[in-house]
């Protein structure tokens, strides 16, 4: 497994927070843009930025079950980004990977699974697959299911990094 691991040296924790502020900057404005395709009945567009959402919300629960597990802060900066002349992550192994962490439940794995050719069929298939408006509209639904899921499930993480005492993540104190 080819894991770049940053941890608590000055120059790595900069890099670190330099690729996680760019990861949650747009996870953000994928966030934004799911919500405006939402409004706009742009179902094709939130098909595939839920996609995103979801591949990013695995990453992200990859590395704080890995924190938890390390008990340290290290990120694993191959799963914040990916260059051109780096080693891509495909979503369906970031499912694998998540799934067998324990970050998703196998009923998630399984869905997102599913989920998978379905998008395909809605991103590379649309034209040939004969597939309506009404089914991409579904699948989009079951899509925001599946957000909403993976959501809940890494929440489950960050908490117990608060709990713990351990990761990045921190409870909001006095504001």
């Amino acid at each position: 497994m080819n894991r770049q691991e940053l941890g608590d040296s000055p120059d790595s924790t900069r890099i670190g927070f330099a690729k996680l502020s760019s990861f949650m900057s747009n996870f953000s404005a994928a966030t934004e843009l799911k919500a405006r395709a939402d409004r706009l009945g742009c179902f094709v567009e939130s098909v595939c930025l839920a996609s995103s959402l979801i591949d990013a919300l695995l990453r992200m629960g990859l590395i704080l079950k890995h924190q938890i597990e390390t008990s340290s802060p290290a990120l694993l900066t191959d799963l914040l980004e990916q260059t051109p002349d780096g080693s891509q992550l495909s979503e369906r192994e970031v499912f694998r990977r998540a799934h067998d962490a324990a970050v998703i439940d196998p009923d998630t794995f399984a869905e997102l699974e599913s989920l998978y050719g379905e998008r395909n069929k809605v991103v590379h298939r649309y034209i040939i697959s004969q597939i309506t408006t009404a089914e991409v509209l579904a699948i989009a639904i079951r899509m925001d299911v599946a957000v909403r899921r993976v959501s809940e499930q890494v929440a489950v993480l960050e908490r117990e990094q608060i709990r713990l005492g351990v990761g990045m993540t921190r409870a909001a104190g006095p504001g």
